[in-house]
């Protein structure tokens, strides 16, 4: 194959883009700066695989699939695990006199040249292609089955037996830990939380034991049992860390610190409370990178998507992200101050605390204890010439009074609320004390919403759903406007453009006419494998309900009329429930019915 043959052009020869496809790619190219490869895999139309296959052809450099082979440890063992991650590169195969080694890039002549000066002078290095995926599945294996055992030699240093270790295959650990037994401990917990994209650590001291969970995908799972007569210590180091008062026991205490494993930079924020059996410290790891951050990567989608997009290009009102704790709103409001993000525009925000840190956005950390609250803050901040304002939470009626006296004064406000629904964020603003034709006139969108988890890729199946479980998709999604749910279900496996698993692609199924003339629905769920460790499901997708307050809305606002009217006014205008968006994607492989309706439960 040529190398003047384009990337676009082999994979139309093949079959695996058509011409449709291809005219966008060449749009949104003559359009933009990005390449052909970047558009192709943002447009999901070609999976990763497919495309370095396709560059192994034209460009002449040989492809391997590191999912499909075992690696030895001893190869890998001669580059250190930062340096791969670094080059992403992994050496798969190990000569007298050569070493194969895989690349995400392998153009990437600095790299090669550094890793050539990893191995003795006469090695020769060949080269190879494969996808990232590939790349990270070799490096979590080789770095996964190792924490245990850090755990288990630091305890054996200090002469403390190990009273339950688990041996789940993905535990993670690293060779250059500190040599005090106690760091090793608390890194390995670190370097695992941070590996297995965890939210939260906690180290919870009981009767007997040290119970450390971790929180993974939004559900809670223990991954390591420690003595109790190690929990000072770890607390003591972790206090440390996070510049708190060691000797103090009594009171609570927070803080925070920022750690770098690898190429990934996270903060933590540390929360430590005294309880009967000693102190129970929980640590959340905050993004501190905005690199993969997108509105379009948080579930939001169609028409809901419109309306909130639409409601963040006006230049004044308030738009609202309502939803409990640990529902993503910090994510999705952060995904939206990005997305209209630019130098034109000052943005400030108030928050508590500033959890993703958000380049050319001033962010301040509310500080209570010196009187710097929402509300202090955000009447200060209002002197400083801001066109748009994040304030983190409404949750007083003078934080709400000043949003809305923003909002009227030329300014756009981005806030969250602690409500279940959409529609519920009208009446609670009321009880705070807004006047109503405020509100009809200041609040532009409300989105509410959940984080359900999505299913595996790599391990999801079909299955037929019951009679009944297709009764109650059927009654859930009958108050959705002009909706048919065979027509689109047909419509979703024909297209099945979002989905760019190739596994995911291929275990979507038609509905079918069963014996009895009835339609057959399928559902998926994930079997559960090594890269899921068996839970079936790897990271979260958000489920969302957007209301537009349109005028009819801000009529029935006046009117002072419930939630439930607004929610019907709503969804006769084409609002979809949180439910009903959950139900179409978990009959589009993305989540499961039991996810939904776990997170759903208000």
């Amino acid at each position: 194959m040529s190398t003047g043959t384009s990337l676009l052009k082999y994979l139309q020869t093949k079959g695996l883009i058509n011409e449709e496809n291809a005219r966008k790619v060449l749009v949104e190219r003559s359009r933009s700066q990005k390449t052909e490869e970047v558009i192709i895999r943002e447009l999901g139309i070609v999976n990763d695989v497919e495309i370095a296959k396709a560059k192994s052809e034209i460009f002449g450099i040989p492809f391997v699939d590191l999912t499909t082979i075992s690696v030895h440890e001893s190869v890998i063992a001669e580059v250190s695990i930062d340096n791969l991650h670094k080059y992403k590169a992994v050496p798969f195969e190990r000569g007298q006199d050569f070493v194969k080694i895989a690349m995400e890039d392998p153009f990437d002549v600095q790299a090669t040249q550094a890793l050539q000066g990893k191995y003795p002078p006469n090695t020769k290095i060949q080269v190879y292609i494969t996808t990232k995926e590939g790349i990270d599945s070799i490096l979590e294996r080789r770095v996964g089955d190792m924490m245990s055992s850090e755990v288990t030699e630091a305890l054996e240093d200090v002469d403390v037996p190990v009273t339950e270790i688990s041996e789940d295959p993905n535990l993670f650990s690293s060779t250059d830990l500190s040599s005090a037994p106690v760091a090793r401990i608390v890194n390995s917990m670190l370097q695992y939380a941070v590996t297995s994209k965890a939210s939260d650590i906690h180290i919870e001291p009981m009767e007997k034991r040290v119970r450390v969970r971790f929180r993974i995908h939004g559900v809670m799972t223990e991954r390591l049992t420690l003595p109790k007569n190690l929990n000072p210590a770890i607390v003591s180091r972790i206090k440390i860390l996070s510049n708190l008062k060691i000797d103090e026991r009594r009171v609570p205490q927070d803080g925070r610190f920022p750690i770098k494993i690898g190429n990934t930079k996270i903060d933590l924020r540390v929360s430590v409370m005294p309880t009967v059996h000693g102190e129970k410290v929980v640590m959340r790891l905050l993004e501190s990178e905005t690199t993969d951050i997108t509105l379009e990567s948080t579930g939001l989608r169609g028409n809901a998507y419109k309306i909130f997009l639409d409601a963040l290009t006006v230049t004044n009102g308030i738009v609202l992200v309502t939803g409990p704790t640990g529902s993503g709103k910090t994510r999705t409001l952060a995904c939206s101050l990005i997305k209209i993000n630019d130098p034109k525009v000052n943005i400030m925000s108030l928050e508590n605390p500033v959890e993703i840190r958000i380049p050319g956005v001033t962010q301040i950390q509310i500080n209570p204890d010196v009187g710097l609250t929402f509300a202090t803050g955000l009447r200060s901040v209002l002197r400083q010439d801001p066109d748009i304002v994040m304030v983190g939470e409404i949750r007083d009626e003078e934080t709400a009074q000043l949003a809305v006296q923003a909002s009227l004064t030329g300014h756009l406000v981005l806030s969250t609320l602690h409500t279940n629904s959409a529609p519920a964020a009208i009446p609670r603003l009321l009880d705070m004390g807004i006047e109503p034709y405020l509100l009809a006139s200041t609040v532009r969108a409300v989105a509410a919403q959940r984080l359900p988890r999505r299913i595996c890729p790599d391990c999801i199946e079909s299955y037929p759903a019951t009679p009944e479980v297709v009764e109650n998709i059927l009654q859930t999604m009958k108050g959705a406007k002009d909706f048919d749910l065979i027509q689109y279900l047909n419509r979703v496996v024909t297209s099945s453009s979002h989905l760019k698993e190739e596994n995911q692609h291929s275990a979507m199924k038609a509905p079918q006419i069963g014996p009895d003339g009835k339609p057959v629905i399928y559902l998926y769920k994930g079997k559960g494998c090594d890269k899921c460790g068996g839970s079936g499901y790897s990271g979260r997708i958000g489920i969302f309900e957007v209301l537009d307050v349109s005028e009819r809305i801000s009529r029935m606002i006046m009117e002072n009329v419930t939630d439930a009217e607004i929610r019907d006014a709503g969804m006769q205008a084409g609002m979809l429930t949180m439910i009903q968006d959950g139900y179409l994607k978990a009959l589009e492989g993305i989540t499961t019915l039991e996810e939904v309706l776990r997170v759903s439960k208000e």
